[in-house]
């Protein structure tokens, strides 16, 4: 796949530093360290790591971290916040398809957001899941198909520029259905609209305990023996 992130590299890490984004994040990562349950001293692959939102937090707490990126711009900055906070891990620059790994290698896998970009997402899926060791978990997370991801392609239209004229977004069952495998566990959230008038956290909060359609999905396999 292209490396359609690196023009915004540089700027990717301000959405989390601020409203809403501060908190989408928030909802998301309950979400996929519910399903994870990390722990010190196991291995994980997070693919599509990016800035390493993700694998910068779980090697402080003592996993071992690969992180693997199509985009060199986006793994720059990582290694940089990995250096400034002394955390170690692992980063590796290539696209997963053109890359082995090793059977039953990983107690984890992990990728956020990464997936909705990948061209053949089934054959990643279970790419990695054969890299689980027995009774590992592979956990994805991805903007769900519904209001949040007609935001974006709405903002694909308007904007030439916009990562997410290369993304494709999907439910729940259509993950599922990629890699028909192990025991599957499904968390969706993020309830609160795109572009939400007078947005507090508070509200937004609120609005998690709603039936809304969600805007964001994620689902663990565990690898059976």
């Amino acid at each position: 796949m292209p490396d359609v992130f690196h023009p915004i590299a540089e700027s990717y890490d301000a959405w989390y530093q601020r409203e809403p984004g501060r908190l989408i994040d928030a909802i998301e990562k309950d979400m996929v360290y519910r399903l994870l349950e990390p722990r010190e001293g196991m291995k994980l692959l997070d693919v599509g790591c990016g800035t390493g939102n993700y694998a910068l937090e779980l090697a402080r707490i003592g996993v071992q971290v690969t992180g693997i990126d199509v985009s060199r711009a986006m793994l720059d900055v990582a290694e940089r916040k990995a250096e400034a906070m002394g955390v170690n891990l692992q980063l590796i620059h290539a696209d997963i398809n053109n890359i082995d790994l090793l059977p039953e290698s990983y107690d984890a896998v992990l990728s956020v957001t990464a997936l909705e970009f990948f061209e053949e997402p089934a054959a990643v899926l279970a790419k990695c899941y054969r890299s689980l060791k027995p009774g590992g978990r592979m956990v994805v997370g991805v903007i769900a198909e519904g209001p949040w991801a007609e935001f974006y392609r709405k903002r694909a239209e308007e904007d030439a520029s916009s990562v997410f004229r290369y993304a494709t977004f999907y439910t729940a069952e259509d993950l599922l259905n990629f890699l028909p495998e192990g025991q599957t566990t499904v968390l969706s959230g993020l309830r609160f609209p795109p572009n939400m008038e007078d947005f507090t956290r508070e509200a937004a909060l609120a609005m998690e305990k709603s039936n809304r359609l969600p805007g964001f999905i994620c689902v663990r396999w565990v690898k059976t023996q």
